[in-house]
């Protein structure tokens, strides 16, 4: 006959390994969401970063370039990263010559003033035309 003592004994080892099993996965679960929202964040603050300073555009578009997984590839088709100010003053120059006058009347915005700023027209659908034209942009030369 078996000792009930060694079964009781089994079976609480049997439920602490279950219980340590599963506290090791809350943790894994719990340190995946961390170094997902990490990811996210720092993402987040290059492409803003990217906005601002031409470097780190360029720094943006040769990682995305340089992913090695078709998935990671395919997850970037048609996107680019925001183009700079100083991307965004050159293309002004090439599209528009002048100030902001002139740039705006190049743009087709019916009010003129407000080319860069499309919050800030009356005519809803000039801004949603300037939306979408500020969406395509020249690239730059390298």
């Amino acid at each position: 006959m078996a000792d009930p003592n060694l079964e009781k004994l089994e079976r609480q080892y049997e439920q602490a390994k279950a219980r340590l099993q599963s506290a090791r996965a809350r943790k894994a679960t719990q340190d995946r969401k961390i170094d997902a929202r990490r990811k996210i964040v720092l993402g987040g603050a290059l492409i803003e970063r990217a906005s601002r300073d031409p470097d780190v555009t360029r720094l943006l578009k040769s990682l995305v370039e340089g992913l090695a997984r078709a998935q990671d590839r395919k997850a970037f088709e048609g996107w680019s990263p925001p183009a700079s100010e100083a991307d965004r003053d050159i293309d002004t120059v090439l599209n528009g010559g002048g100030g902001a006058d002139s740039a705006g009347a190049h743009r087709g915005d019916v009010e003129g003033a407000h080319a860069d700023d499309p919050s800030r027209t009356s005519d809803p659908a000039t801004a949603s035309n300037l939306n979408a034209a500020q969406s395509v942009r020249m690239e730059k030369p390298s």
